[in-house]
């Protein structure tokens, strides 16, 4: 499942509730460990929300928040491809600055760095393609294997730690007020990083997927300088 079909999947549930006036929500994911949902709709007496985390087993909670709510009929839920806008923000732990989106009680659930690393586990966990044989299959969307999405977690993370280190920020709660993460900051370094060690003849591993005619592809062995390749097919 791709970023669309996730997507698509939350505007139907919607839909679903529209229909069903008895019911208020609509579990789009589940999590058996906790025995809660953890990407869910709501549509109670014209509220309507985008659930993304868990409240309902406190123990083992760990955060949640809203990608959309409103309370105005007026406002339409959002499209697709709104949603999948937002889904990548939350994915690439990035913070939703939407007025219609929100987070909760960030000292209860432990720190909002904390939260955003948990939003994001969830939704990748969900967009994830397994196994990755079935990505080279005609027709089938193709998205980032797991060990793609590692590399780009981890490289995301050392670019953010650089940036404390430069800023001379240590203490937690120091650089979340000064520094929080902010996926557009860093994917700006990264490639300039990035363009310094390609213009010196380094190659980084950078995983990407590219648009080719009806289709798409994965990066190459040209841009990455490896021999071969264990992070996609």
């Amino acid at each position: 499942m791709g970023y669309k079909k996730l997507a698509k999947s939350i505007r139907d549930g919607y839909h679903s509730l529209k229909k069903e006036p008895v019911f208020k929500y609509y579990n789009i994911t589940w999590n058996h460990e906790i025995g809660t949902a953890e990407i869910s709709v709501e549509n109670d007496a014209g509220f309507r929300a985008i659930i993304i985390g868990d409240t309902r087993n406190m123990p083992k909670s760990r955060g949640y928040m809203y990608l959309f709510y409103t309370n105005d009929r007026k406002v339409p839920f959002p499209s697709v491809k709104e949603i999948v806008r937002r889904l990548k923000i939350v994915a690439n732990r990035g913070i939703l600055a939407d007025k219609d989106a929100d987070y909760f009680n960030w000292e209860g659930y432990g720190s909002l760095e904390e939260q955003r690393m948990y939003f994001s586990e969830i939704i990748k966990r969900k967009i994830k393609t397994t196994p990755v044989k079935e990505v080279r299959h005609m027709g089938e969307e193709m998205e980032f294997t797991d060990a793609m999405i590692e590399r780009a977690d981890e490289v995301d993370n050392a670019v953010y730690q650089m940036c404390l280190t430069l800023l001379e920020l240590e203490d937690e709660k120091d650089y979340k007020e000064r520094f929080p993460w902010d996926i557009g900051i860093l994917e700006e370094i990264k490639e300039s990083a990035i363009q310094i060690l390609n213009r010196n003849r380094y190659k980084v591993c950078d995983p990407f997927m590219e648009d080719e005619g009806e289709g798409r592809k994965f990066c190459g062995l040209d841009s990455c300088g490896f021999t071969e390749c264990t992070r996609h097919p």
